[in-house]
């Protein structure tokens, strides 16, 4: 049966939505400065790394852009609205694929450390592996609330804008995981 939540169960299920990645981002910043293993991880493999943050950056301009394309030309309000909106989607789309890669970076290298322990893997994951060679390893973690808002949103715009470009980066972002995962043996 359905229950309605009471007012500090809400508050603390908002508060975990919103703040939860902050503090995710702030953890995971302390863990790396900390945890050797993991800077060593990422160090060894900068030559992935760097094409992954260029990718990450053009994403991020792109979903910041998107607003400006979308807006400007329709109404003075409409272009100051997509003006200000660029920043905030800007870092919003950074904050949010930095987040993931890195979260994703970690746990590559702890399953490295603990001797790769496969749990259950999904099928589609299991193929990736066997037929294309790429070992994505666990999953990352993902703070849907902020990709929505932050990505989804304003990428949905680059696909109606600009079609082919979207297309594009869209392809790059789903291949480069892949290729990141090939390439690290």
């Amino acid at each position: 049966m359905w229950e309605i939540p009471d007012q500090a169960q809400l508050q603390q299920q908002v508060d975990r939505q919103l703040l939860g990645p902050l503090e995710e981002a702030l953890s995971l910043a302390r863990r790396y400065r900390e945890v050797y293993a993991f800077k060593d991880y990422v160090g060894e493999r900068a030559r992935l790394v760097v094409p992954m943050l260029v990718l990450i950056g053009v994403t991020a301009l792109a979903c910041g852009m998107a607003p400006i394309m979308a807006l400007v030309g329709t109404s003075a309000f409409s272009a100051l609205a997509g003006i200000l909106l660029t920043p905030v989607l800007l870092l919003g789309s950074l904050f949010v694929l930095g987040l993931v890669f890195f979260s994703w970076l970690e746990e590559r290298s702890i399953a490295r450390m603990l001797g790769r322990r496969r749990a259950r893997e999904p099928k589609a994951m299991r193929w990736m592996r066997k037929k294309l060679g790429a070992d994505l390893g666990p999953r990352a973690r993902v703070p849907w609330l902020y990709a929505a808002v932050f990505l989804a949103l304003p990428f949905a715009m680059l696909l109606s804008l600009v079609p082919v470009f979207g297309a594009i980066l869209l392809a790059l972002l789903v291949a480069a995981p892949v290729a990141f995962a090939r390439l690290d043996r």
